[in-house]
């Protein structure tokens, strides 16, 4: 089956070098697909460790992990890795990381090129990124392959057993398997996955660093009344937005004085965003433009830039997070909650089962189907701020209650990569 698989990337090599070729004259693109071909190759010290994620969500983990581990041994060299530019734009330099790249193509050789250069002692891959060539390729090296973070859906658990031939193998190399539930440990183990080496470490994204900034100069910053409501609708992916903009010009019936902070998923897509909320009648500045105080003249706020999300949620009377609505499995339904906002999500969070649930049994979530039922419980809070507030306030209590899967994840890392660690 890892044959086949080989086979079928034939063509992406060529489609590589006709995307180097094409990008040539645009220097960021060019230096991307060098790295996505290793023809640049990060140096580090040698023996040091390499964290991979995939987008946005896993690298904000790769840099806490990057973070933690740098606590337990300032002298190691650190590098990291990520699949999509947005996730890449995570990755920071010295003194967290010291080298930031992109992934290189799972084509066969391309892993081993880039493991020569890095000489890690240990590779580990944030929640479920099984690249084929990559954890072969690391494992003939007989360096460690560590998952952090990991969790297997029910939808992915479906594909994994259709490519059992390809994905069992990988599965049953990998050194050691830090996941969030006892749910998925039962996953892994159908899989193939020996109970040994599988540690129920929790959601490292509970540790994820709680926002930093002030909600009243925050505020303050986009020219906003500090008791002007804020409704914030984060990580909405196609077809959402529309539910958005609606729930909020029937809240706006009878709260004239709310404010929308919008943030899609992709900023790729923050064009068409604000020509439909034009289109619905809203006046959304977008946030790249800077002078951010005259927002608040504005109906409400375009989030086209990365990494003000998680801040934003600490203005909102509410939030909404997006990939819910739609099936794409959820997205980050703890940032709100760290942020001490109640936390509306729709039915789809099959990537955040165990904190939707969580959130739920406190009585920190709502479950909203649709632009009418979002409407509806915004409009609750906003006209109860004191229920808001007890919600919030059990959202914290959620985030509190569940730390620790950090320091659980630091040790298993620095079991698997000490000197005479079995496989």
């Amino acid at each position: 089956m890892h044959t086949l698989y080989n086979i079928l990337l034939v063509p992406v090599r060529w489609l590589a070098s006709l995307a180097s070729l094409r990008f040539r004259r645009d220097r960021d693109r060019s230096a991307e697909w060098s790295e996505r071909r290793v023809q640049t190759v990060p140096r580090i010290r040698p023996g040091g460790l390499w964290i991979h994620g995939s987008s946005v969500g896993e690298s904000r983990i790769a840099v806490t992990l990057a973070n933690a581990l740098r606590r337990s041994r300032p002298d190691r060299a650190l590098a990291a890795s990520a699949y999509t530019r947005s996730g890449r734009a995570c990755l920071p330099g010295p003194p967290v990381l010291d080298a930031a790249f992109f992934i290189p193509l799972d084509l066969k050789g391309y892993p081993t090129r880039l493991l020569d250069a890095l000489q890690p002692a240990g590779l580990i891959l944030v929640e479920t990124e099984l690249w084929p060539n990559l954890i072969r390729e690391t494992d003939i090296c007989r360096i460690p392959v560590i998952m952090v973070n990991g969790r297997l859906s029910p939808t992915r658990m479906q594909r994994y057993r259709r490519l059992g031939a390809l994905y069992r193998p990988l599965l049953q190399s990998l050194t050691v398997v830090g996941i969030q539930s006892e749910n998925d440990a039962g996953r892994f183990m159908e899989l193939g996955v020996h109970p040994d080496r599988i540690v129920v470490t929790g959601n490292i994204k509970y540790d994820l660093p709680k926002p930093t900034a002030e909600p009243g100069a925050l505020a303050a910053r986009f020219g906003l009344s500090p008791v002007r409501p804020v409704l914030v609708a984060g990580s909405t992916g196609p077809g959402e937005e529309a539910a958005v903009l609606e729930a909020f010009r029937e809240v706006r019936r009878s709260r004239p004085d709310a404010f929308l902070v919008l943030a899609p998923r992709h900023t790729d897509r923050s064009d068409a965003v604000h020509r439909e909320a034009t289109v619905a009648g809203l006046n959304l500045y977008r946030l790249s433009l800077g002078n951010s105080a005259i927002a608040g003249t504005a109906d409400g706020l375009l989030v086209d830039t990365l990494g003000e999300l998680s801040a934003l949620y600490s203005l909102a009377t509410a939030a909404f997070v997006g990939g819910s609505l739609i099936p794409l499995g959820g997205h980050n339904l703890l940032e709100p909650a760290a942020a001490g906002v109640p936390v509306l999500f729709g039915p789809h969070t099959e990537h955040f089962q165990e904190p939707a649930q969580a959130l739920l049994d406190a009585g920190a979530g709502v479950i909203v189907s649709d632009a009418g039922a979002l409407a509806r419980v915004w409009g609750s809070y906003l006209a109860d701020p004191d229920v808001a507030q007890a919600a919030g306030a059990a959202a914290v209590r959620v985030i509190e209650a569940n730390r620790g899967a950090l320091a659980r994840s630091v040790e298993m890392i620095e079991s698997a990569v000490s000197p005479g660690a079995g496989r």
